[in-house]
C-alpha cells in the first residue's frame, strides 16, 4: 500500500526562495523512518512527555531530524519510507530480526503520530505491503541516479552504505538523534576500508547483530575488510578459505560458508520493487506553517520549533514578533500611567505590561527610573512612557479596583493589589517541569499573537489573551484554589519581603572571615606535607591523583573524568589515612567562605546597607521555593561555623527578629496521608521521633539506644520521604547495603500504613501519570512508564516525594500569606523578611515582638489542618541565629 501526503500550502513567514519547479528536483532526500524514530525513542530519555504526561521522545527526536534537515538544506524533495514487512527475508532465514521484541508501550503510542508528522513538514510518506523502508529506498535511488537526480539517504542503518554511488550519498546519524555524517564513495571506503558494492558481502562474513544476521563466527569489521581485499568479494573469499594460515578462521569459514551466502542475501537492498512513485515528480514544497505549528503546539516540541523559526524566520528584523493563527488587534494610542482608568470597559480586567530599555526583552516589570507601560482593555491598548519613584503610585491610582493581569507580577516595584492573574504563576502550575516561561514562547504555542507593534503594549495585549487561555485548564486540572489562595496572592508577599531585606553585620562577618582563612591556609600546610607534594586542593582531578594513585587509597565510584572525590566518597574513606578529615574541614571553610563571607558583603544594598534576595516562586517541580542573589537557603545551621555565620543577620537597632519554624513538617504530612497511627501516636505523646522510630523498629527500649542507631533512623525516616534506596542509605550511612535494606525493611514492617501509601501512590501515579499534593498541586511522573529500571526507580522516589514535600512547599506558602494578612490587619509594624526551608523570619519592633510572635504562630499551624497537627517552634533573638 502506497501511503502519500495531503497538499501543501505555502508558509509564508518562512520565506526560503524557491524557484519555479523544475522538470525535476535538484537533490532527493530519501529518509527511513523507521530507522530513526527507533533511533529517537532509544536515544532520549522517555521522560520527555507533554504537560499531561503523553510521551514524545520519538516525536521530539523524529522532528528534531526532520527540522536539522529542513534548516541546513531548505525545503528539498523529501520521502519518507516506513517498514511493512520483511521484504520475504524471513522465508530465507526465519531467524532474520527475531531477537527484537515488539515495540516499547511508550513508543506504540507515539507511532500513529510519526506519519501526519512528516505530513506537516510537506514531505511524502511512502510504504509497500510486506517490503521493508529500506528496500524502498534503495528502489526510488536506483531510479533517481538512472534520471540523474542527486540522492541524499538518511538513515542510522549501516547496511544501507552499499547504496553509495555517484549522486548518491548517505546522512548517517551517529550519537544522539541530530549529529550526523554524510558519505560518498571515499567515505565509506575510509571507514570500513571497502567500497560500498562489497557491503553486503562485509555483512556477509561479519554478520549484523542488530538484526540477527549470522555471518560467519569469529570474524569482525578488519577480518571482513581484510578478506574481501585479498579475494575480491565473498565467493572468492569463500573459494580460497582453504588457503587462510589461521586454523580457526579457515575451519569458520568452511563451515559455515553457507550461512555467509544467506547473510549476504539478507543484506542486499532490493532495487526492483514495483513503487508507485515518480522520483522526478517529487518536488520540494515549504511546509504547512499552521499545520506544522498546531502539531509542534501540540506535543509541546519547543526547541525543534524555536530552532526552526530562528533559522528559517521571516527575514523581517523589525518584527515585533512572530504573526499567530488568532491574531489579536487593538487601538492602540499613547499617553500617561494616569490614562490607564480610561481604559474601557470600565470596572473590567486590565492587562499590564512593562519594558525596560536595559533589560532582554522577556524581563517585564523592571526597576529602573524610566520604563515603557503598556495596558490593554476591551479593544483599547494604551502604551507610553512612565519615569520617578511617583510611577507605581500612580500606577496603583490608575488602576484602581479593576482587576489587574499581568506577567511576572513580582517584578513591579509595587505590585497591584488587584492582581487578579499571573500568566507567569499560571504556566508553572500547569507545567512545573518546564525550565522557563517566557511570555512570547507561551502565547506562540498557543497561536495567539498580535500586530500591535509597541512592544510593551503588545505584551499587554498578549497577557490578556494568555489569561482567559489559561484560565479554563486551571479550572479543568483542579489548580484553581491552589493559584487564588495561595500562588497569586504570595507574589504580593515575596516582592515586600524582596524589598524589606536584611540587615547584615559586615564587620562581625569579616572578623569570621579573617579566621576562617587563617585556618585554611594552615590547613592547606597540613594537607601538603601530610601528602608530601603541593597541589591544588579544589581540584577534583589533582586531588584524586593524589588520594588513589599516590597515597593508595580506596577508589569508589568513577565519574567522566576520573575517580570522584566527591562528600561521600570521602566519608567512605576517612579513616584510611589523616589527610581525609583536613580536606574535609578545607573544603567547608573555603567553601562557606567563598559562597557567603566574600560575597555577600558585596550584595549589600549602598541604599538601605540591607541584603535583598530574589525569591524563585517558579523553579522548583515540587512546589518549594528558592532565593538566589544571594541564595540564603543553604546556610547550614548544624555546624558551628553555619551558626557563626546566620548570628552575622541582624535586626535594626531598635528591632528583634522573629524565627518560627515548623517542626518535622514533611513526616508530620506523611503520618497524616499515610493514615499511620503509630507515626501519629509518637507525635502526640510529644516524643523524639527519629529515637522513637529506631525504638520501634529495632524493638529496644528507647533508653538502651545508641546515638548511631538514633541517626539510622533519622535517615530512613527522611529518606522515606525522599525515596532513599538501601544503596542510597548504606552510602550515606556508610553500613553495608544489606544492613541498610534489613533497616528499612523493619522500618515498613513497623509502619505499615506508610508502606501502604508508598505502594498506592507509586501504582495511581503510574496509572494517572501525575501525582497531587492535599491542597492540588499537580506534577506529571513519567518517569515511571520507563522501560529502563532506574528511570523507573527514580519515577518511584519523584512520585512519593513529590506528595510529601510539595504539601509542605504548600503549607509554607499559605502560611506566608496568613501571616503576613494577619500581620498587616493587625496594625503591627513587624513584617515577614526571609523564608528558608520550614522556617520563616520576620523583624519588627521589640516592643510588640511578643504579640507578633503569638499573631504569627498560630497562623502557621492552622495553615493546613493535618493529624498529627502542625507544630511551630518560635524564638526571639537580636539576631537570626539567637532567634532560632
Amino acid at each position: 500500500m502506497i501511503r502519500g501526503t495531503a497538499s501543501t500550502p505555502l508558509w509564508s513567514l518562512l520565506c526560503v526562495a524557491v524557484a519555479a519547479a523544475p522538470d525535476k528536483p535538484d537533490e532527493l532526500f530519501l529518509i527511513d523512518g523507521n530507522s530513526l524514530a527507533y533511533r529517537a525513542f532509544f536515544a532520549l530519555p522517555e521522560s520527555i512527555a507533554t504537560s499531561t504526561g503523553f510521551p514524545t521522545n520519538a516525536i521530539f527526536g523524529f522532528a528534531s531530524m526532520l527540522v536539522k534537515i529542513l534548516t541546513e538544506y531548505g525545503p528539498r524533495a523529501t520521502i519518507v519510507a516506513w517498514d511493512r514487512g520483511h521484504s520475504g527475508r524471513r522465508e530465507v532465514y526465519p531467524e532474520y530480526k527475531a531477537q527484537r521484541s515488539s515495540r516499547p508501550d511508550l513508543f506504540k503510542q507515539q507511532w500513529p503520530h510519526l506519519e501526519p508528522l512528516v505530513e506537516s513538514f510537506g514531505y511524502q510518506n511512502v510504504s509497500l505491503d510486506g517490503y521493508e523502508a529500506d528496500d524502498v529506498i534503495a528502489t526510488l535511488a536506483e531510479r533517481a541516479k538512472a534520471a540523474g537526480i542527486p540522492v541524499m539517504v538518511v538513515t542510522g542503518d549501516r547496511d544501507s552504505f552499499q547504496l553509495v554511488d555517484e549522486g548518491v550519498q548517505i546522512m548517517a546519524t551517529s550519537r544522539g538523534i541530530t549529529e550526523t555524517r554524510t558519505y560518498d564513495r571515499q567515505g565509506v571506503i575510509d571507514r570500513y576500508g571497502i567500497p560500498p558494492e562489497l557491503v553486503p558481502d562485509f555483512i556477509g562474513l561479519k554478520g549484523d547483530t542488530s538484526d540477527n544476521i549470522p555471518g560467519v563466527p569469529g570474524i569482525g569489521d578488519k577480518t571482513a575488510a581484510q578478506l574481501l581485499n585479498d579475494f575480491g568479494d565473498l565467493e572468492g573469499v569463500l573459494a580460497n578459505a582453504h588457503t587462510i594460515r589461521a586454523r580457526k578462521r579457515r575451519e569458520n569459514l568452511i563451515e559455515h560458508a553457507e550461512d555467509a551466502r544467506v547473510s549476504k542475501q539478507l543484506a542486499t537492498m532490493r532495487r526492483d520493487l514495483e513503487v508507485a512513485i515518480d522520483v522526478a515528480a517529487v518536488h520540494g514544497a515549504e511546509p504547512d506553517r499552521s499545520r506544522l505549528r498546531e502539531t509542534f503546539r501540540e506535543f509541546e516540541l519547543r526547541d525543534p520549533l524555536r530552532r526552526l523559526e530562528e533559522a528559517l524566520g521571516d527575514g523581517d528584523e523589525a518584527a515585533p514578533r512572530p504573526q499567530a493563527e488568532r491574531a489579536i488587534g487593538a487601538k492602540l494610542r499613547t499617553g500617561a500611567v494616569a490614562d490607564l482608568a480610561s481604559l474601557a470597559p470600565a470596572g473590567g480586567e486590565i492587562a499590564l505590561a512593562a519594558r525596560e530599555p536595559e533589560k532582554p526583552d522577556d524581563a517585564l516589570f523592571g526597576e529602573s527610573d524610566a520604563w515603557r507601560f503598556g495596558a490593554y482593555a476591551g479593544q483599547d491598548a494604551l502604551a507610553g512612557e512612565c519615569g520617578g519613584d511617583a510611577g507605581p503610585e500612580v500606577l496603583a491610582a490608575a488602576i484602581g479596583e479593576r482587576p489587574a493581569l499581568a506577567h511576572d507580577a513580582k517584578a513591579l516595584r509595587e505590585v497591584p493589589a488587584t492582581l487578579a492573574h499571573d500568566t507567569l504563576i499560571a504556566a508553572y502550575l500547569l507545567e512545573p517541569a518546564r525550565r522557563s516561561y517566557p511570555l512570547d514562547e507561551l502565547t506562540e504555542e498557543r497561536g495567539i499573537g498580535t500586530d500591535v507593534e509597541d512592544a510593551a503594549a503588545a505584551d499587554a495585549i498578549l497577557v490578556h489573551a494568555l489569561t482567559a487561555a489559561q484560565r479554563p485548564q486551571l479550572e479543568e486540572r483542579e489548580l484553581l484554589p491552589l493559584f487564588d489562595d495561595v500562588e497569586l496572592p504570595l507574589v504580593r508577599v515575596l516582592r515586600a519581603m524582596e524589598t524589606a531585606g536584611l540587615r547584615l553585620d559586615t564587620e562581625l562577618l569579616a572578623t569570621i572571615r579573617t579566621r576562617v582563612m587563617d585556618e585554611a591556609v594552615a590547613l592547606e600546610r597540613e594537607i601538603w606535607e601530610l601528602t608530601g607534594e603541593e597541589f591544588m586542593i579544589g581540584s577534583p582531578q589533582q586531588l584524586g591523583q593524589i588520594l588513589f594513585e599516590k597515597l593508595g587509597l580506596s577508589r569508589k565510584r568513577r565519574g567522566k573524568t576520573g575517580y570522584s572525590t566527591d562528600a561521600r566518597v570521602l566519608q567512605a574513606i576517612r579513616g584510611e589515612h589523616p589527610v581525609i578529615e583536613k580536606i574535609e574541614r578545607w573544603r567547608e571553610l573555603t567553601k562557606l567562605a567563598s559562597t557567603y563571607l566574600d560575597a555577600l558583603p558585596l550584595l549589600i544594598s549602598p541604599e538601605d546597607h540591607r541584603l535583598h534576595t530574589t525569591f524563585n516562586q517558579v523553579t522548583a517541580a515540587t512546589g518549594r521555593l528558592s532565593s538566589t542573589n544571594p541564595n540564603l537557603q543553604n546556610i547550614p545551621i548544624r555546624t558551628p561555623l553555619g551558626r557563626e555565620i546566620r548570628a552575622c543577620f541582624v535586626a535594626e537597632p531598635g528591632n528583634v527578629l522573629i524565627s518560627a519554624d515548623y517542626s518535622q513538617v514533611e513526616l508530620r504530612v506523611l503520618a497524616h496521608i499515610a493514615g499511620e497511627e503509630v507515626l501519629k501516636e509518637i507525635f502526640r505523646r510529644g516524643e523524639d521521633v527519629h529515637t522513637a522510630t529506631a525504638a520501634a523498629i529495632l524493638g529496644i527500649d528507647p533508653e538502651q539506644l545508641d546515638a548511631g542507631s538514633r541517626s539510622k533512623a533519622k535517615m530512613v525516616n527522611y529518606g522515606i520521604v525522599y525515596g532513599l534506596s538501601a544503596f542510597g542509605l548504606a552510602d550515606r550511612l556508610q553500613i553495608p547495603r544489606e544492613e541498610a535494606q534489613e533497616f528499612i525493611d523493619r522500618y515498613l514492617d513497623g509502619f505499615p500504613a506508610v508502606q501502604a501509601f508508598i505502594r498506592t501512590t507509586i501504582e495511581q501515579a503510574t496509572d494517572q501519570g501525575y501525582v497531587t499534593t492535599l491542597m492540588g498541586r499537580r506534577r506529571q511522573i513519567p518517569e515511571l512508564r520507563a522501560r529502563n529500571y532506574q528511570m523507573r526507580q527514580l519515577g518511584e522516589r519523584l512520585a512519593v516525594n513529590t506528595v510529601i514535600q510539595g504539601t509542605a512547599a504548600d503549607v509554607i506558602k499559605l502560611a506566608m500569606v496568613n501571616a503576613d494578612r494577619a500581620l498587616h490587619a493587625s496594625g503591627l509594624r513587624t513584617r515577614l523578611i526571609l523564608q528558608i526551608h520550614d522556617e520563616l523570619l520576620f523583624e519588627g519592633p521589640a516592643e510588640e515582638a511578643e504579640q507578633a510572635r503569638d499573631l504569627v504562630v498560630p497562623q502557621m499551624v492552622d495553615a493546613l489542618e493535618l493529624d498529627p497537627p502542625l507544630v511551630v517552634d518560635a524564638g526571639i533573638g537580636p539576631n537570626w541565629l539567637d532567634a532560632k
